[in-house]
């Protein structure tokens, strides 16, 4: 209810009412004991209902009341007097900058400068900006920042309002739906009913609008959001309702146009860096932006466009450059997003697409040291090259397709290119200008990474660690070793010769998770043997000349500022290029030129959690169909044993969802898992309920549901503290459940006993990488990837094997080709499925023979069926149909044939931007 002036709430007294929203109604009052004028805050009803509610309420408030700044409002006590509970904070004078921005919006909607004058806008900013730090230290963040929570005061002071009230008002979960509303979005129907939607719509964050938790990211967001709307007097993201107000922050970019064009060049750099969709390329924390923007608040608009010269657009800045080195150069904008500053001198950052031939797979890609070249090869047809002059790539004369090459680095002087052969298990050298090829390293497996510099060529071989070889051949020389379980890859002589950078991974499961994105970079001394880790979370760095390290998370590359002498990191991370691909194996597909020119293939910008994959049907004919769902980070397809429904799960940064998909098309997508990380569907045998793992309860166990989403979900196992439990197949009885049980870097096969309620061990099977188990159609057979620990059980080696069920003690290995994992069965039972490496990811089929001996054929590529691209320790990315298609997850930028890219980007100058980003 109203209050009327004169109202008493304890010592303060009522005067008039000043405000209403969402999270209640605000009064001007006087404190008649100190006689100060103060706000107060009635809070909603709802409140009154709910004790645990209003009792988080005062914990967040006398956290909030410690924050003590110039540019934020004082929280001064929480009343409570005649049922009203209030907040009694700061009384701020003044407009609202949503007030301000109101009277600037210009008739005309096109106008591009219609926004508050530079010298204006920028002390604002710079105000709010240290506001946020400042809370943020404290750990504090306000999660409802926007023009109307800003207030000016006539002497240009700046005061944020309502600092971290969307956290203090934000209902518990056992809250009833009318709590939920958050300060302003105020329906319950506007909310996702997972999570709390908090903030108001325009400038909300894209995970705030899909309802998830949120951190300092948030405000980073908000902050670009406000200060785009300063500076054009339009919103970033608007829309004609909340509906469309969301969509439009999850999918549309700023009108990056309307900005003023004699604004500085940082200050419009770090607003791009603010409002990346993706919270993993967003600038961390407002200090992050303080330290980006150092500078350029104070810097006078005038001055800066007298030193950077007229603000020309990028393109055409670079199209001279562009054209001059390549013909059919186009330039375009991209999945990745740069930061361009304005240089001083006429070096322009150029970007501009080349396109693959039409042949082979991309495995690696090479950049000279002095930038005029590019090597790369396609797998099953030669190794190709190309001068920034030239119109198109052609194959180096004299390595033939049979050579299968794999990889490629340019020798120091450009002249020589080392690449990999397949063919023999060889490292192989050829002039750039071809001839024959001369071996220098025989009896290896592919490279996991591979540079030549002034030490000769170095180049990693997984589990045995890193090896040097000299570029006119000889005995290789082992460098470095990692311990059981872990892999090397992409190793790098440091300048001066005395130390060794390369990448550590885990060949463990981690929750789903890509064992390159947990790896960590390491330097070792070439004397002494002594390692550091100087990177966790990122894999394939590489050293550059600016004094950089970069390196890649995902499908981005990251970079730091690294001291070679002293081999210490400088600085925080920093994302520098998204949407950068990455192979399986950890290998950004990129390279650096000495000269400062950058070569990537392009692949998908990820969010968080994962590449953005479609489902896709694949029939042996070849012919390829993407089912009508949108990309997502999708994991582990299973289609139900009548061939007519799909579980699948979609795994994000901080939720884990399974989901069942008719695959009819007729109906949408429909999430079935509700608590906790929800992972690994596996459908039972009549198809009427699906096994999947959850740690809704502690740790990662087995449950199983109603496939129709009806009745509560059952526990099966329970993993102990450290342990983590994955389904992988149901017996076609219904009996038994196969899992695998993970202690540490060991996975153990289990046999769960549905009608006992107990499992024991199956077959003796104990792998460093998940069994992945599936049983037969006719239920007699498990056929398992195993990859045995010290003492040996199956066997010495990796692969896939198979078992009588029960075990009896046989095994029997399908034909191995390098590292075999992912098995499953044709519906037939007369051939068994498998991927046969992480490097070449190709589906294979072997025959199988029952009677009257088990007996397997030869492998067969499965033809027509696109790459599911899985590592071993990742579940399996693909499912066979009764009909003896298949469902495989695509990359969503290429669901219709699953190739590893048709082009590749090259950006001139881009050590020019690098330097900018993460200055040392």
């Amino acid at each position: 209810m109203a209050l009327i002036p004169g109202t008493r709430l304890g010592v303060y007294e009522i005067t008039a009412q000043i405000g209403a929203g969402g999270m209640g109604e605000v009064y001007r009052a006087t404190d008649t004991t100190l006689g100060r004028q103060v706000a107060i805050k009635i809070l909603p009803d709802a409140f009154a209902a709910d004790p645990e509610r209003l009792a988080r309420f005062e914990r967040e408030a006398k956290t909030l009341a410690s924050l003590n700044h110039p540019h934020i409002a004082a929280i001064y006590a929480v009343e409570k007097s005649g049922g009203i509970t209030a907040l009694v904070m700061e009384l701020v004078e003044g407009d609202d900058l949503s007030q301000r921005i109101a009277h600037l919006r210009a008739p005309d909607a096109s106008a591009r400068q219609a926004g508050m004058p530079l010298d204006e806008a920028l002390p604002i900013a710079k105000q709010i900006a240290e506001a946020l730090e400042a809370a943020h230290e404290q750990g504090i963040i306000h999660r409802d920042l926007k023009p109307a929570n800003i207030k000016v005061r006539a002497d240009g002071t700046v005061k944020v309002l309502d600092f971290g009230l969307a956290k203090a008002l934000d209902p518990p979960a056992a809250s009833s739906p009318e709590a939920m509303n958050s300060p302003t979005i105020t329906s319950p129907a506007q909310m996702t009913g997972v999570g709390v939607i908090l903030g108001t719509a325009a400038y909300m964050s894209p995970e705030q609008a899909k309802g998830r938790a949120v951190d300092r990211r948030a405000d980073v967001w908000a902050f670009g959001a406000v200060l785009f709307e300063m500076l054009t007097a339009q919103r970033a993201f608007a829309g004609d309702d909340v509906s469309d107000t969301l969509a439009n922050v999850l999918k549309m970019d700023p009108a990056w146009e309307r900005l003023p064009a004699d604004l500085p060049p940082r200050v419009r750099q770090v607003l791009r860096a603010c409002l990346q969709k993706n919270a993993k390329q967003r600038l961390g924390d407002m200090q992050d932006v303080r330290l980006a923007l150092d500078g350029a608040f104070e810097t006078a608009p005038s001055q800066a466009v007298a030193q950077a010269g007229p603000v020309t657009p990028a393109w055409r800045r670079a199209l001279p450059v562009a054209a001059a080195v390549v013909l059919t150069a186009a330039i375009v904008g991209g999945a990745a997003w740069r930061l361009r500053p304005a240089p001083a001198a006429p070096a322009p950052v150029a970007q501009f697409s080349i396109a693959v031939p039409d042949r082979g797979v991309i495995t690696r890609v090479a950049m000279s040291p002095d930038g005029t070249r590019m090597a790369f090869g396609a797998r099953g047809v030669g190794l190709y090259l190309r001068a920034l002059g030239e119109v198109e790539a052609h194959l180096v004369p004299g390595v033939s397709p049979g050579l299968t090459p794999v990889g490629a680095a340019f020798s120091p002087d450009g002249e020589s290119v080392v690449f990999y052969s397949t063919a023999d298990g060889s490292l192989k050298r050829i002039p750039v200008a071809g001839g024959q090829p001369l071996t220098i390293a025989q009896g290896m497996s592919s490279p996991s990474g591979l540079t030549w510099g002034e030490a000769g060529i170095v180049y990693g071989q997984g589990a045995t660690g890193v090896f040097r070889v000299s570029p006119n051949g000889g005995k290789p020389e082992p460098l470095a070793t990692v311990e059981a379980g872990e892999e090397a890859y992409g190793p790098q002589v440091l300048p001066g010769g005395k130390d060794l950078m390369f990448t550590v991974a885990r060949n463990i499961n981690n929750g789903g998770v890509d064992r390159w994105d947990t790896a960590h970079i390491v330097v070792q001394s070439l004397t002494s043997g002594e390692r550091r880790t100087i990177i966790n979370g990122g894999a394939d760095a590489r050293y550059l000349p600016t004094g950089h390290v970069v390196y890649a998370t995902a499908w981005t590359l990251f970079a730091v500022a690294f001291d070679a002498d002293t081999l210490t990191v400088r600085g925080n991370p920093v994302a520098v290029v998204t949407g950068v691909r990455r192979g399986a194996d950890g290998a950004a597909l990129l390279s650096v030129s000495n000269s400062g020119s950058l070569l990537f293939v392009p692949g998908p910008v990820e969010r968080a959690g994962g590449a953005l994959r479609v489902p896709t049907l694949a029939r042996r004919n070849g012919k390829t169909e993407p089912l009508a769902l949108p990309p997502e980070a999708y994991r582990r397809p299973r289609v139900s044993p009548d061939g007519k429904r799909l579980a699948v799960g979609i795994d994000e940064d901080t939720t884990a969802e399974v989901w069942i998909y008719d695959l009819s098309g007729t109906t949408a997508m429909r999430r079935l898992t509700f608590g906790g990380r929800n992972r690994s569907p596996v459908w039972s045998p009549d198809g009427r309920r699906l096994a999947f793992q959850s740690d809704r309860d502690g740790t990662p166990s087995i449950y199983v549901q109603n496939a129709d989403g009806g009745g509560a979900a059952e526990r099966l196992t329970t993993a102990a503290q450290g342990v983590v439990h994955t389904p992988d197949s149901w017996s076609p009885d219904g009996r038994t459940l196969l899992f695998s049980e993970q202690k540490g870097d060991t996975f153990t096969l289990m046999a769960f006993s549905v009608s006992e309620q107990r499992a024991l061990t199956f077959g003796g099977v104990q792998s460093l990488q998940p069994a992945d188990a599936v049983f037969s159609p006719d239920g007699r057979w498990v056929a398992y990837a195993s990859s045995p620990v010290a003492g040996g059980l199956v066997s010495a080696d990796r692969g896939i094997f198979v078992q009588p069920f029960p075990a009896t003690g046989a095994a029997y290995q399908v034909p191995k080709t390098r590292l075999d994992f992912h098995p499953t069965w044709a519906p037939s039972g007369r051939e068994i499925f498998y991927v046969p490496t992480a490097r070449d990811a190709e589906l294979t089929a072997v025959s199988v023979q029952i009677q009257p001996s088990l007996t397997f054929g030869p492998p067969a590529a499965v033809a027509g069926v696109p790459q599911p691209a899985f590592t071993s320790i990742l579940p399996r990315g693909y499912d066979v149909l009764p009909d003896g298609s298949f469902i495989t997850l695509v990359p969503a930028d290429n669901a219709s044939n699953g190739a590893a890219g048709s082009e590749m980007r090259v950006i001139l100058n881009w050590f020019e931007e690098l330097k900018w980003l993460v200055p040392r």
